[in-house]
């Protein structure tokens, strides 16, 4: 597969007593959906504008399209920032032209292309409107179409769902997995992690400035989980069945909730719990082996923290 972007040992600090990206390396191949994941504090946010040309690195190197970043690879790259990039005095139409503007597009094709970009997120009939009118979902779809508006062969997109409704929420993540059905690249970076997994095809997991796993979404929990999670509802508290657990792996527990890990594909440790709990299991969950254990294995944190 063809690579569209690759950094290696990328080195940047704002401050040289704490840097903050420490001989990062990462690789992203033509037509991925790849998610970009860390804790806060993690670097996301100062490798993509290493990544955009914003920040320069003091160390490694990069390059888009097996070129050094310059002025025509810099076009084939678009970025959808999580905050709003709007022109709140400007109609909807007007702030997907400006932008497109800014991409030396002109005459007939800036016009095509702004119809294409506000079709694409469903605001064509919206166009005349300004964003200040718009519901929080229509503002992040408006902002994805200023990004897209020059046809760029790789869209990155940072947290394009952050406080909209499950609706939006849907319609943002279908255009991003149409945006790549028509051959776009895509780096996904969001604090959601059933989004990741929903839409992705590859991820790459980074903390403290560094590279902790990247690879297909499939083969990254194959090979960081060996457990799955039996989620256990008991008839009482989880203390009263204290000498009960003590012979199980109990990752957690929460009034009468309890998790229990068990090795992954391992049926029969499912029957031999619920056998040993009886009548006092009054529902049960298994949750298979997914991208959140891995990301809490490899960094002791939860995404969201």
């Amino acid at each position: 597969m063809r690579t569209v972007f690759a950094g290696e040992a990328i080195q940047f600090s704002y401050n040289k007593k704490k840097p903050v990206l420490k001989g990062l390396s990462l690789s992203i191949g033509d037509k991925q959906i790849y998610g970009l994941l860390g804790p806060n504090g993690a670097g996301k946010s100062t490798l993509t504008k290493v990544m955009l040309g914003l920040d320069k690195p003091q160390g490694g190197r990069l390059q888009w399209f097996n070129e050094h970043m310059n002025a025509s690879t810099n076009r084939r790259v678009g970025y959808v920032p999580q905050d709003l990039a709007l022109l709140y005095d400007l109609s909807a139409y007007e702030n997907v032209m400006f932008f497109g503007k800014l991409y030396d597009l002109k005459g007939e094709r800036l016009k095509k292309q702004v119809r294409f970009a506000l079709e694409f997120v469903g605001l064509w009939d919206e166009r005349n409107q300004k964003p200040k009118k718009f519901s929080g979902g229509m503002k992040r779809r408006l902002n994805i179409a200023c990004g897209i508006v020059h046809n760029p062969d790789v869209i990155i997109l940072d947290e394009p769902t952050v406080g909209v409704d499950p609706q939006s929420r849907n319609r943002i993540l279908d255009a991003i997995i149409e945006l790549n059905q028509i051959g776009t690249t895509v780096v996904y970076i969001s604090h959601y992690m059933e989004e990741v997994e929903k839409i992705c095809s590859h991820v790459g997991i980074i903390d403290n400035g560094q590279l902790l796993c990247q690879g297909t979404l499939n083969d990254i929990i194959q090979q960081y989980t060996d457990q799955a999670i039996l989620k256990l509802e008991l008839q009482r508290k989880t203390t009263a069945y204290a000498k009960q657990l003590e012979q199980y792996n109990v990752l957690s527990t929460d009034g009468n909730m309890v998790e229990i890990g068990i090795p992954k594909n391992d049926v029969g440790a499912i029957t031999v719990i619920k056998d040993a709990f009886g009548e006092e299991v009054k529902s049960f969950q298994y949750i298979s082996p997914n991208l959140e254990q891995v990301f809490f294995k490899l960094t002791k944190k939860n995404l969201r923290d």
